[in-house]
């Protein structure tokens, strides 16, 4: 029970968890669409970070095969991203497949992968 309510308390600690859905949620089935509901949030700021990136490979790159480059290794890299992210949260949900944690274990997993990729994504400039 312990790690469920670390779970609720990191939730309830970001500035998005306002909603009645977090605040209110104590049963399982609560937790989890809590959990997901925060990992939509989270992914839509992740899409917004990765598009920004992308415009800044396009504005930031005047060599055109350096931009190529670079862009394509970024696409590659998100997609990497992504089924690393889904695999890794997976094998969590597996690990505690016999609890009813499982889900608060997994939303957590998504949310912590995509917040600190939306991270990586948002410094992906060039560093002068």
């Amino acid at each position: 029970m312990r790690i469920s309510w670390l779970f609720l308390a990191s939730i309830a600690a970001s500035p998005v968890a306002a909603s009645d859905l977090c605040d209110k949620a104590v049963t399982t089935i609560d937790i989890n669409q809590c959990g997901q509901s925060e990992h939509q949030i989270a992914d839509k700021k992740l899409n917004a970070a990765y598009q920004a990136a992308l415009k800044r490979i396009q504005s930031d790159l005047s060599d055109t095969q350096q931009r190529k480059d670079t862009k394509q290794g970024l696409v590659e890299a998100q997609r990497l991203f992504v089924q690393f992210r889904d695999k890794d949260c997976g094998a969590v949900y597996d690990l505690w497949r016999d609890g009813t944690i499982r889900g608060a274990m997994y939303w957590g997993c998504m949310i912590g992968h995509t917040e600190q990729r939306t991270k990586e994504l948002e410094s992906f400039t060039l560093q002068e």
